[in-house]
């Protein structure tokens, strides 16, 4: 069987770089499973829950925002613009930062900058809907 190599960088570092048996991704329509020998595909992430199989049978789980996804020849590329350890997940600190989140998005009248803001209280959402989930 060929190995499957996996780069999950954001712009801030890269989070894993190494042999895999899969990767479980959360597709912009659906969560797949991506094992060597994948047909090429490129697609968007959405935000939600990827987890990591390596060839040793550890397990790494992440919370991922949008970005997007290239599957080629043996190796699969996942650059994210949100990423979250799962061992760093703290509901309480969520919370309070949707909280915060939603009292800026009350006030700031800038349409485009309030987009931005919508958009990062979906992916806060989603964070606290998946830890909540894994409680």
């Amino acid at each position: 069987m060929s190995n499957l190599s996996l780069q999950l960088v954001s712009p801030d570092k890269d989070y894993f770089v190494g042999e895999i048996d899969m990767v479980v991704i959360p597709g912009e329509d659906g969560d797949f499973s991506v094992l060597p020998e994948h047909a090429p595909i490129i697609t968007y992430l959405r935000p939600g829950k990827l987890i990591i199989l390596e060839q040793n049978k550890k397990e790494h789980t992440y919370f991922v925002g949008s970005g997007f996804v290239k599957v080629e020849d043996n190796n699969c590329q996942v650059l994210v613009d949100y990423i979250k350890n799962s061992l760093d997940f703290d509901i309480k600190d969520s919370k309070k930062k949707l909280s915060e989140l939603l009292s800026e998005i009350e006030r700031e009248s800038d349409e485009v900058r309030k987009q931005s803001l919508l958009e990062k209280k979906i992916i806060l959402e989603e964070e606290i809907n998946l830890i909540e989930i894994n409680s």
